[in-house]
């Protein structure tokens, strides 16, 4: 991919990151027409569906966070079982024995549409902690809805997590029903790229050769820069980029310095040679950051379709619904940056909220960010609703203008 591919593929994730759930005319980015009411999947046929389409999951080298079970970490808190922060950050690596990941665990909740042979099963993924490059905080949520006619037994879309509800997610419509789902987690984050191409362990985001992308968003069309990026967020150190992460501060210090959490050190976060620890770092981009690098691969333990380095359960995200809040402080950057660029991510610095508090939970449709897929399934299904007519404007304008006080040839104001 070429630098100018790159410069606008950001320009365009950033112009769909300030639209966010801003209205346009009405129409925020991911609203559409209503759908049919879904109600849950006797027990023995959701274990089913989760058995045959749980995903294989491929991490980073330099992952320091899995999923596992939430469970040993709860306690209660006025009258309520929650999870802390502290708790569940501590408690992981307390548990980690010599680097093999405590309780690899999926939780899968699956519900289908009245009337209609549309059902749906998600899995959900727990780590203890988020740290990416702007985006840090307790708990992290991800999750891969798998669309399935009951009917035909065929799987009709993938919905795969993105880095931020503000942008689109990772959708595939119409995969190969023989073909096991997989997913590429990105570095801290967990954000959930899509494989579904013969090489398991890349994401694909345009037609290479033989080779079909591995999402099928719609690009984005009339300008001719962009006419063939699709408008999602994928892996983005698998495509080349070398992204800096920064180490979340608490109460003025490091947070593995803090006196709660014992069983956590600096090296048991996302690698130093990946880390800037102080604003001047960024005054220029990096050019010396390791790019991805695949590290352990989890597999359900019934899967058998490669050989795994982690095995996982998988468990009925029902027994987890008596958890009614996972909780911590709000985290900050280790070094001062400037108010407005703090107040622009302060989404991505606050705790996630439980899963089944979320509206995708009930109605996995309500995650569906591509119109044309949406469109898709209200044509095949009538329990789903048609998109929304109005459809997002995205725009970008930007202009670099050389800045006289920096070095030669080092500054730019954008």
């Amino acid at each position: 991919m070429s630098d100018s591919e790159r410069l606008s593929r950001r320009a365009v994730l950033q112009s769909v990151a300030g639209v966010g759930f801003a209205s346009v005319a009405g129409c925020s980015a991911f609203e559409g027409g209503s759908d049919d009411v879904a109600t849950p999947v006797d027990n023995e046929r959701a274990a089913e569906l989760a058995r045959r389409f749980a995903p294989t999951l491929y991490f980073d080298q330099a992952e320091p966070w899995f999923p596992t079970d939430p469970r040993p970490y709860t306690s209660e808190q006025d009258g309520e079982t929650i999870v802390d922060g502290f708790d569940a950050f501590n408690g992981y690596h307390e548990r980690m024995t010599d680097g093999e990941p405590p309780d690899p665990t999926a939780f899968y909740n699956a519900v289908e549409y009245e009337n209609s042979p549309l059902a749906v099963v998600q899995f959900w993924f727990y780590s203890a902690f988020d740290q990416f490059t702007t985006n840090f905080h307790w708990h992290d949520w991800e999750v891969l809805h798998v669309f399935v006619d009951t009917e035909t037994e065929d799987p009709q879309l993938y919905v795969a997590s993105s880095h931020s509800r503000k942008v689109p997610n990772n959708e595939f419509l119409d995969p190969d029903p023989e073909m096991v789902p997989r997913i590429l987690s990105e570095l801290g984050s967990h954000s959930s790229a899509l494989s579904v191409n013969d090489v398991r362990d890349r994401f694909t985001r345009l037609p290479e050769g033989d080779r079909f992308a591995d999402i099928t968003n719609s690009a984005v069309e009339t300008i001719e820069d962009l006419a063939e990026i699709p408008v999602a967020y994928g892996l983005p150190r698998d495509e080349g980029s070398r992204l800096p992460y920064l180490v979340p501060e608490y109460e003025g210090a490091p947070l593995y310095e803090h006196e709660r959490l014992p069983s956590v050190s600096r090296e048991d976060l996302v690698s130093e040679s990946l880390t800037v620890r102080s604003f001047d770092s960024l005054t220029q981009p990096p050019t010396d950051l390791p790019t991805r690098e695949t590290g352990l691969v989890f597999q359900h333990t019934d899967r058998g379709e490669a050989d795994p380095d982690i095995e996982y359960d998988l468990v009925p995200s029902s027994e987890l619904e008596h958890i009614a809040d996972f909780t911590g402080p709000q985290l900050s950057f280790e070094f001062a940056v400037p108010e407005f660029a703090e107040d622009a991510v302060s989404g991505h610095i606050t705790t996630t909220g439980a899963p089944w508090n979320q509206p995708r939970y009930e109605n996995p449709a309500a995650d569906i960010s591509e119109p044309n897929h949406r469109a898709a399934l209200a044509e095949r299904y009538d329990a789903i609703g048609e998109p929304a007519e109005i459809r997002t404007l995205v725009a970008s304008l930007s202009e670099a203008v050389s800045n006289d006080d920096a070095p030669e040839d080092e500054g730019l104001t954008t």
